[in-house]
């Protein structure tokens, strides 16, 4: 499936060949690609259910009305006759998404678009030929105009599963790749209470509450940008952690967990937030991915994502300064109630990508069991940054889990 070898008359081409395009599949050949890449990222779904999973994250939010945008490398030279379908050299997808940049000189922040990329495949008959890299090095430049007006987008950027140097290689910069990981049952006290919830004061996010949140975080993080570019002296950049972008993350767990608990009503709760007052809370979003069709024998494997951690006292603490009691006790709160989570989803740890400063202050004092990891081969954030800054000259903050796609 997905050559285009019935007729003799055809032979692929080099991966350097003129003939060589960019351009986007028919439904036909996305369905085609989606059968073939199923054992890549199917995951816990079947193949059955990968193939309604792909076309219903197509309609939800930040990739519906055109957000999201397939591509593909195949032949222009090719023409029916010379085969039963046209060849499909490699694929991938892209989602736009916004961002915010601010240079060191700047008074205000600059809003702009960037794409992230998922899902480079090679069909298994064509791989080993370059196909891949030539489709990157054809989107790579695409990609800055794609969608984006009358400016330039401010960047691409991927999460690669296969270490740091190829796609650096093609222009993507590996950014840091660090993350906390949690054992959920290694925390037993934090799981069982020890009265820091009622302390704190904490209660659950839902889709009811969600987007007053995520308003709310993304002004914190638009002022965190400005702040991080002046006392840095380098152009900052972050995704902006919006509604849409948090429901994208959440629809997709909703999908695969109704399957896998045989339930039209997964769990409700997509976050928790805790603190004595506004200005002064913590707040957590997460979302739940599974290794298995059966989420009771993968446990150690499965894992609940932080999306996003928001500390609203943030920006009033000085770089090193120990965040007050009160924001201790709300983020142990938070942190209990993922765990609680995870406990009940059959979620075996909990993983926190690049946390801030603040975060790592937090942990200091917090009880809770972690081990840290840098990551070498998977989930690497990677940049090509489409400004006139050297990308060594380029932070990015908030590198969390709700960037991915």
């Amino acid at each position: 499936m997905g050559s285009a070898s019935k007729g003799n008359t055809y032979t692929l081409p080099e991966a350097t060949a003129p003939s060589l395009v960019l351009t986007h599949p028919t439904d036909t050949e996305k369905h085609r690609t989606w059968t073939l890449n199923h054992r890549e990222w199917g995951g816990a779904l079947t193949l059955e259910e990968y193939l309604k999973r792909e076309p219903y994250l197509m309609s939800v939010p930040l990739s519906r009305d055109g957000g999201m945008t397939h591509w593909i490398l195949t032949d222009s030279s090719w023409s029916p006759e010379k085969g039963e379908q046209r060849p499909v050299l490699a694929s991938c997808e892209t989602i736009r998404k916004r961002v915010m940049v601010a240079a060191p000189n700047n008074t205000e922040v600059h809003d702009g678009i960037a794409h992230g990329i998922g899902s480079v495949f090679t069909y298994p008959e064509f791989r080993g030929k370059g196909y891949a890299g030539r489709m990157l090095s054809e989107l790579g430049p695409t990609l800055r105009r794609w969608q984006s007006g009358d400016q330039d987008s401010v960047c691409s950027a991927l999460w690669s599963d296969i270490g740091k140097h190829y796609y650096a290689k093609k222009g993507w910069t590996a950014f840091p790749s660090l993350h906390i990981e949690f054992p959920v049952f290694d925390n037993q006290t934090q799981l069982n209470g020890e009265g820091s919830k009622a302390k704190a004061n904490v209660s659950p996010i839902t889709y009811d509450n969600l987007e007053p949140l995520c308003k709310i975080d993304e002004q914190l993080l638009r002022n965190n940008v400005l702040r991080s570019a002046r006392q840095t002296g380098k152009t900052t950049v972050a995704f902006t952690p919006d509604y849409d972008t948090m429901r994208w993350h959440m629809y997709r767990d909703d999908f695969i967990t109704s399957i896998l608990f045989k339930t039209d009503s997964p769990s409700p709760i997509k976050g928790a937030i805790a603190g004595s007052k506004e200005g002064r809370r913590v707040w957590a979003l997460w979302s739940r991915n599974y290794y298995g069709s059966n989420p009771t024998e993968t446990v150690d494997k499965n894992t609940l994502y932080i999306l996003r951690l928001v500390i609203e006292p943030d920006a009033e603490l000085a770089p090193g300064q120990p965040p007050s009691q009160d924001v201790r006790d709300a983020f142990a709160a938070v942190m209990q109630m993922a765990l609680a989570e995870a406990a009940k989803w059959h979620l075996g740890k909990i993983d926190l990508w690049n946390p801030s400063d603040t975060t790592k202050l937090l942990l200091e004092n917090s009880g809770l069991q972690h081990r840290w990891v840098e990551r070498q081969e998977d989930s690497i954030p990677s940049i090509m940054w489409y400004g006139k800054e050297d990308i060594n000259n380029v932070d990015w903050i908030a590198s969390e889990k709700y960037c991915w796609c």
